[in-house]
């Protein structure tokens, strides 16, 4: 009787909410390029007939970039034992991009259904998966009804809980147990993930702690440098080391440039949202630069003196961060909770980081622990650069602390596979 309440209040307030929100996301996604790539699949709207669509194999469910590329890094761990096709499910149009970039052979990409009644079983019905994996807390009502209907085992992967967001669930304990009850296995990050799903509601027998496929730096760092990306630099930096400002968000790109420039390097700015370019442009002419975008194709022949580069792609941060001499991540100075730094830590560069990192605390304390990152205020960015990029035997150190401090969830993505095949094979 709960969960048909807990279902019937959500499917009645389901709908204000869509009619409130799909005219913004639908803004969104015309700016990212969603239109054209298949977007009605999120409305049960198929261009290929049922019987043309991969059938029998893994259902992968991401949101946004982060979780796709960490989708990706397991469905290709997966795809070394398995010959089954997947299919891999993101809800926006850069997750869809990056899925489709990859091109990975079996691997059909997907805009995942908006969770209402009926969507997500003509979904689940289509392709018929034998076990369906969620990157990170994306667990859905409807979605998990329909699954649980099916006998289709659900499994979330590379799960994390904040203390702000176990306080939130823990307000909803009742709801938050529902919710979760549907899930057939969980695996956290770490042990205290673990412990923290526990307090709110989640089955403790379900929970393992196979690591974080994020995190496992086993095959993170690129194996060839981009030449095409390292010529670029070599023509615009001189004599400079560059320096990366990694996934900035709104105000910070200006503010780290100048503290880069002030530090004596090259500013390689890669924004977290792509589609910014122009606000991004204005903030840096206004604060002195002369950028130059990566979507405008050539250089241009004469190059200004107080050139920045902006790579205002989407999948490319993990080659820049390979050529970079030092990076700083961004959201962590002007916005809350930081973006993560373990693609820079994997390609073993001096990482810097601001004052607010609450959405990695678990990974910066135990990187301050070990003394493998530098972290400062806004207004002490330029001498921390300097620190950075001073080449001395101690930073060196410090990279390859914070590389080894990283180890301890080496191989994770491959035991989060092993965690999938135990459901997989009662399907």
């Amino acid at each position: 009787m709960k969960r048909f309440i807990f279902l019937l209040l959500y499917n009645l307030l389901l709908p204000v909410f869509l009619i409130i929100s799909i005219p913004g996301y639908l803004i969104k996604m015309k700016k990212r390029g969603g239109f054209g790539t298949g977007l009605s699949e999120r409305f049960g709207i198929y261009k290929k007939p049922a019987s043309a669509e991969p059938k029998g194999g893994l259902y992968v469910h991401a949101v946004s970039v982060g979780e796709t590329f960490i989708a990706l890094k397991f469905i290709r761990e997966w795809c070394k034992t398995h010959n089954e096709p997947v299919i891999l499910a993101t809800s926006t149009a850069t997750g869809h991009q990056v899925a489709r970039d990859a091109a990975l052979p079996n691997v059909r990409p997907l805009y995942s259904p908006l969770d209402v009644p009926g969507l997500s079983g003509r979904c689940l019905q289509r392709f018929a998966p034998r076990a369906v994996v969620l990157i990170e807390a994306e667990l859905w009502p409807n979605f998990a009804e329909a699954c649980h209907r099916r006998n289709i085992p659900m499994v979330m992967l590379n799960a994390r809980l904040s203390p702000r967001s176990e306080g939130r669930y823990a307000k909803v304990r009742g709801i938050t147990r529902l919710l979760f009850e549907r899930l057939t296995a969980l695996g956290a990050q770490n042990d205290t993930d673990k412990a923290r799903f526990a307090r709110i509601g989640v089955n403790p027998d379900i929970i393992t702690a196979p690591g974080s496929i994020k995190f496992d730096v086993m095959g993170d760092a690129p194996q060839n440098l981009r030449e095409d990306f390292r010529n670029i630099l070599d023509t615009l930096r001189g004599e400079k080391p560059v320096v990366l400002a990694a996934s900035t968000h709104a105000g910070e790109e200006a503010l780290i440039a100048s503290a880069i420039r002030e530090a004596g390097a090259f500013p390689l700015i890669v924004p977290r949202h792509a589609e910014r370019r122009e606000q991004v442009v204005a903030d840096l002419q206004q604060a002195g630069f002369a950028p130059l975008l990566r979507t405008a194709g050539e250089l241009p022949a004469d190059i200004p003196a107080n050139v920045c580069y902006v790579a205002d792609t989407t999948g490319e941060l993990r080659d820049w961060t390979a050529l970079a001499d030092a990076v700083v991540i961004g959201k962590c100075f002007l916005a809350r909770g930081g973006q993560n730094p373990v693609e820079a830590i994997a390609a073993r560069k001096p990482v810097i980081i601001g004052p607010d990192m609450t959405n990695f605390a678990d990974l910066v304390t135990l990187l301050k622990k070990e003394d493998g990152i530098l972290s400062c205020e806004a207004g002490e960015l330029t001498a921390t650069l300097r620190t950075a990029l001073d080449g001395s035997p101690g930073t060196q150190a410090r990279t390859e602390r914070a590389y080894n401090a990283l180890h301890v969830h080496s191989g994770a993505t491959r035991r989060s596979v092993e965690l999938v095949e135990t459901l997989y094979g009662r399907a």
